[in-house]
This record gives structure tokens, C-alpha cells and sequence, in this order.
């Protein structure tokens, strides 16, 4: 299936979180969450923001290989409930299910990302984000799923709302959360689709040539990995699902250290650089990570 779509996994995070940024929250829960804003968490934050993916990067992507949908990809949205135990957990996989509204509406899923907005809708309100969940917002969405240009301008009208949000420096725990589980979720969906691109439908070599550029897209989250892992450290002490992620978190980077296929891929190896040990390496450890966070 050929993509149509004007949308992101991690651009529709920030959809979400420019949603979320237009007001405070009515939950005393959830400020007390936030205790520990810093500068160096703002700033952390906002390297995020300009090194993910821009808004048509990976939709045009998908659209060169000509994958189908997975459906085994997404988590699935009726799992929410599970998440509402902590507000960790739910900021957690709130950025994860918004990275999967991102996915299935690239695909043209129009009630699957319904049911993701419902599921994204229920975690904003047990962060006490309900007040600032706009109903108008959603509405846009429903109305906008065939329009890619009315698509674009509510993600970059978002990643201001979001940039101001950031400037505001009042809930950077729960925003963190939020972009660490946005954040491996578009790099689980983009290695999953290279491990699981069939095998049998092109010549190998075609086949290489056309994942290469999600390859470099995975390649390039080195950056914003290394960012993410420093605001995670400057939130201060944190509970044991943070810890375990940081440490995990960690352990991804050392496998980006091991990274060094750029000259592979100037020579046109295609066969080495998508067998590449190290991406094996990474898979894996994404695979892994995004299991401990959905369950």
C-alpha cells in the first residue's frame, strides 16, 4: 500500500504534546510528579525536538518501500488500561500510543487511530490532562485524516504549542516520559520494519537499496538518544521503572557507539549494511526495551 499520509510517529508526539501544552494541569498527583524542573532538562528537551525526523521523513520512506502495514507493530489500544497504574507508566506509553497514531494513520487505519486517540485520551486524564485534551483537537484529527496539508499544519502548529510548553519548564517529568516513550516507539516501528520487510517480493539487492534510508533514519537517533539519556539523569532520583529504562537506555547507546557502516553504504554494500551485526544489535535491544514498557 502506497502511503498518502502527511504524518509522523514521533511528529504526531508532538501533535500530542503541543495538545497538551495548552494549559496547566488539574491534577495535584501529577504536579507533584514534576518537582524536579532544571534548565538542563528544558534544554535537553528542546535538542529533541529539532533532531527528530522531519514531519515528511518517514511517510515518504514507507511509501519507497511499498511495505504493508504490519498490524503486529502497533501496541495494541485496548491494552490501556494496564497503564494507568502510575503516572510514570502512563506518560510512558501515552507517547508510545502517539507513535502509533502516527503509524496506522500513515496507513490509512482511520479506526485504528480513532481507537488510539480514545486510548491516548484515557492517559492524559489520569495524568490530569483531561482539561487540556480539546475535544476541538480530536475533531481536527477526524477531520483532517485525508488531508495532508490540514495534516501538516496541526503538526507544526503542535511542535510550536510544544516548543512553547518546553519554555514554560513546569512539567518536565511527565514530558520526558512522554518523548521517551514516543521516542523508542518510532525507532521500534522503523527497525521493525526493516527486520521484518519481506524477503521474497524483490531481488536482494533491490530490496537492500530501498531500506537503506530507514537504515540512516535509525542511524541518525544517536543524537537524540544521547539527549534523551541526559534528561532522564537530570530529573534527579527516580522510580524503579525509570531507573530500568535508563540503564536499558544506556545500553542502546554503547550499541550506536559500535556503529560504523556510513563508508558501507557510500560503497554501496547494501547486503552488509542491512545484515550489519551492530543494526542486529540494536533491533534487539529496541525490541526489548519496547517490551518492558508495554508489558
Amino acid at each position: 500500500m502506497m502511503v498518502k499520509k502527511l504524518i509522523t510517529p514521533i511528529a504526531f508526539a508532538l501533535l500530542a504534546c503541543g495538545v497538551w501544552a495548552c494549559g496547566g494541569s488539574n491534577s495535584n498527583n501529577a504536579q507533584n510528579t514534576d518537582s524536579s524542573s532544571t534548565e538542563a532538562v528544558t534544554e535537553n528537551l528542546k535538542k529533541i525536538l529539532n533532531e527528530v525526523p522531519k514531519p515528511t521523513e518517514i511517510p515518504y520512506l514507507l511509501e519507497a518501500t511499498g511495505a504493508d502495514f504490519n498490524a503486529k507493530i502497533p501496541n495494541k489500544a485496548e491494552n490501556v488500561d494496564k497503564y494507568k497504574t502510575t503516572n510514570t507508566i502512563a506518560a510512558l506509553n501515552l507517547g508510545i500510543y502517539a507513535a502509533d497514531i502516527g503509524y496506522v494513520s500513515v496507513y490509512e487505519k482511520v479506526q485504528d487511530a480513532l481507537d488510539y486517540m480514545n486510548a491516548v485520551k484515557t492517559l492524559s486524564d489520569k495524568l490530569g490532562l483531561s482539561n487540556v485534551f480539546e475535544a476541538s483537537t480530536i475533531e481536527r484529527f477526524k477531520q483532517n485524516l485525508d488531508n495532508k496539508d490540514s495534516l501538516a499544519t496541526i503538526i507544526d502548529e503542535s511542535i510550536k504549542s510544544a516548543d512553547e510548553y518546553l519554555k514554560d519548564n513546569e512539567r518536565n517529568n511527565i514530558s520526558s516520559y512522554i518523548f521517551a516513550g514516543s521516542f523508542i516507539e518510532g525507532l521500534y516501528i522503523a527497525t521493525a520494519l526493516v527486520d521484518n520487510y519481506p524477503k521474497d517480493i524483490l531481488p536482494a539487492d533491490v530490496r537492500d537499496q530501498i531500506l537503506i534510508p530507514i537504515v540512516r533514519l535509525i542511524i541518525k537517533q544517536d543524537e537524540p538518544l544521547a539527549n534523551l539519556i541526559d534528561v532522564l539523569e537530570s530529573l534527579g532520583e527516580q522510580d524503579a521503572t525509570v531507573q530500568k529504562l535508563l540503564a536499558d537506555l544506556k545500553e542502546l547507546k554503547e550499541s550506536y557507539a559500535k556503529l560504523d557502516i556510513e563508508e558501507r553504504i557510500k560503497n554501496n554494500e547494501g547486503d552488509l549494511v542491512i545484515n550489519d551485526e551492530t543494526i542486529k544489535q540494536i533491533t534487539a535491544k529496541v525490541k526489548q526495551i519496547r517490551s518492558g514498557l508495554v508489558g
